[in-house]
């Protein structure tokens, strides 16, 4: 087995949800990516986010420092606060010693603690979001020259990508920056030494819109009346100090409009008091989004993850920027609905919105025009593919070139959902793709995969297939696939997950006999088993004594199997 890549992400900045959400999906695609390159991915992740359910959600371990936001609300020292978060930081990377570290936001770290330990990790990825022009320029453009890939995250409608073929080649990508070396980019202006290092890539989203509910089923889960116009009101992670009065002043000038049936996010941050109601769904739980297909309209704030989840899903929405120390949210507000793909909904200086730029924006919601204008302007300004197309950048500095480029073809959608039903880890991984090398388009992996039965485990698959003689080409896999469901079917009549196992080890194979014909037989005994109701076990004691000394002539052995599936059937000997 290969030795395992350990990764630590650096995931602090306050105590939202934002930053946590954009590593856990350039994570999630990281270890998909891994897994059809058949290495396991060992994760850490560091954070200060209040939310950390999410990333239990999403089947990562999280290492927890309080928020400053929680520290300064317990009383704590600010100076012992940070002494002690620094010396977390040093320790957590310096223990774990990391292949790569991947830091988002604060290249020199929340705290400036980050720059003791850089030379640590044999290999560094920072991913670089838009902050407000000017915000702490200096302190970031010391730090960039520490990385190996600078991956610059774009805004929806606004900014040019990387060409979609550097996702596919093995090669470095060519830098996107022969357009403009001046001025600067996310707000940061990128010294020289580093401009061959940086990427562009989309928004970094925890879920693309092909893995949301479909709407029937998302408007069932969320509560939905038939016929309810479907209208979101979120405050971003909750954590906001105005989110409490907002989403309060939302609802109390909506809850009587009797055609709207609100669904609050109030997000996984929210400490104050919910608002219930027959047309209300209040919810704290992340990952909402992925019943986003059930709404009909939004009206939230403008933080970075929230507006590109919405436009992604082509929800037609109505922003608000709340003030952020980083996040230039008004002027992603004001970019947006230039492009005319979101409408501009103004707050008061106390958090509650405009009564007349509200009853405004609801009237406009209300026509179904407008909706599908706005859904269709949201759609074109996102180009989708930000988190994988990330996790290829992070990848290409810690795999070989030609095992990320097999990976790569490997990870569709499809096959990566299939690999997360089954739970299966990287060994399992590596000896299917050793199997079916002769395979490189994911769908076409996936769709045998998908044939096998419920109950039958990959293990069996690949226990069966290792009998079968070298797969060279497609052909030899479709007919190799075929009588394994020929197999697998007959075996999912008989006994229980542990015997199918023990009969696929134990059962008796010839290397002399064609595969097909014994399949024929192996399935004919098998259903011998099943008509008698005998014991697997004590069905493959009679198999292995006909099939004994017989393995190197084909017609004996052929028809040593059929004996046995006689006695089976029977009850006797059989002569043997």
């Amino acid at each position: 087995m290969t030795r395992a890549l350990k990764v630590v992400a650096y995931a602090v900045n306050g105590a939202g949800v934002g930053h946590l959400t954009r590593v856990l999906a350039l994570l999630r695609w990281m270890r998909r990516l891994a897994l059809c390159a058949g290495r396991q991915l060992d994760v850490y992740v560091l954070t200060t986010s209040e939310a950390g359910s999410l990333a239990l959600r999403e089947g990562f371990a999280v290492f927890k420092l309080p928020s400053k936001t929680a520290a300064r609300a317990a009383g704590l020292p600010k100076k012992d606060y940070l002494r002690v978060a620094r010396q977390w930081v040093w320790h957590s990377i310096g223990l774990l010693q990391p292949d790569l570290l991947v830091v988002d936001t604060f290249p020199g770290g929340t705290f400036g603690e980050l720059g003791p330990v850089l030379d640590v990790p044999a290999r560094k990825l920072f991913v670089c979001r838009e902050v407000k022009a000017g915000f702490d320029a200096a302190g970031f453009a010391a730090w960039l020259p520490f990385y190996d890939r600078i991956v610059v995250v774009g805004e929806g409608g606004v900014v040019r990508h990387s060409s979609d073929n550097d996702f596919y080649l093995s090669t470095p990508a060519d830098p996107f920056w022969e357009e403009t070396v001046e001025g600067p980019v996310n707000g940061i202006v990128f010294p020289a030494a580093v401009r061959s290092r940086v990427r562009r890539v989309p928004p970094i989203l925890l879920r693309e819109p092909e893995e949301l509910h479909d709407r029937t089923t998302a408007r069932r889960r969320l509560g939905i009346p038939d016929g309810a116009l479907a209208l979101w009101l979120s405050a971003g992670g909750g954590g906001d100090a105005m989110a409490e009065r907002t989403l309060a002043a939302l609802v109390a000038a909506l809850e009587p409009l009797d055609d709207i049936h609100l669904v609050v996010g109030a997000g996984p941050l929210f400490t104050g008091a919910p608002r219930r109601g027959r047309s209300i769904t209040w919810l704290t739980e992340p990952l909402v989004v992925e019943d986003f297909a059930g709404l009909d309209a939004a009206i939230s704030a403008a933080g970075f993850n929230a507006t590109h989840e919405l436009l992604a899903a082509g929800v037609p929405t109505a922003l608000f920027a709340q003030e952020k120390i980083a996040d230039d949210q008004a002027a992603r507000v004001a970019r947006l609905a230039a492009a005319g793909a979101v409408l501009p909904l103004l707050l008061d200086a106390d958090g509650t919105p405009d009564a007349a730029g509200l009853a405004a924006v609801i009237a406009d919601l209300r026509q179904p025009e407008v909706r599908a204008r706005l859904r269709a302007q949201a759609q074109s300004v996102v180009v989708l593919g930000g988190a994988r197309q990330s996790a290829w950048y992070a990848l290409q500095l810690v795999l070989d070139a030609g095992e990320l480029q097999a990976a790569t073809a490997r990870a569709t959608m499809r096959l990566c959902r299939w690999l997360e039903r089954r739970r299966l880890d990287a060994e399992s991984c590596a000896r299917l793709w050793a199997l079916t090398a002769a395979v490189t388009d994911g769908d076409e992996l996936a769709e045998w995969l998908e044939a096998i039965p419920e109950g039958v485990t990959l293990e069996d698959m690949l226990t069966f297939l290792r009998r079968l003689p070298r797969l060279a080409n497609i052909a030899d896999l479709e007919h190799a696939f075929g009588l394994w469901q020929r197999l697998a079917e007959a075996l999912k009549a008989v006994g229980d997950e542990r015997a199918r196992t023990m009969f696929l080890r134990q059962m008796p194979w010839s290397r002399q006999a064609a595969p097909e014909d014994q399949v024929r037989v192996l399935t004919a005994f098998l259903s011998a088993v099943g008509t008698a109701g005998e014991s697997l076990y004590r069905a493959l004691g009679v198999l292995e004594r006909h099939t004994a000394g017989a393995e190197s002539d084909p017609w004996q052995w052929l028809s040593a199997v059929l004996k046995a599936a006689e006695e089976v059937r029977h009850g006797h000997s059989g002569g043997a």
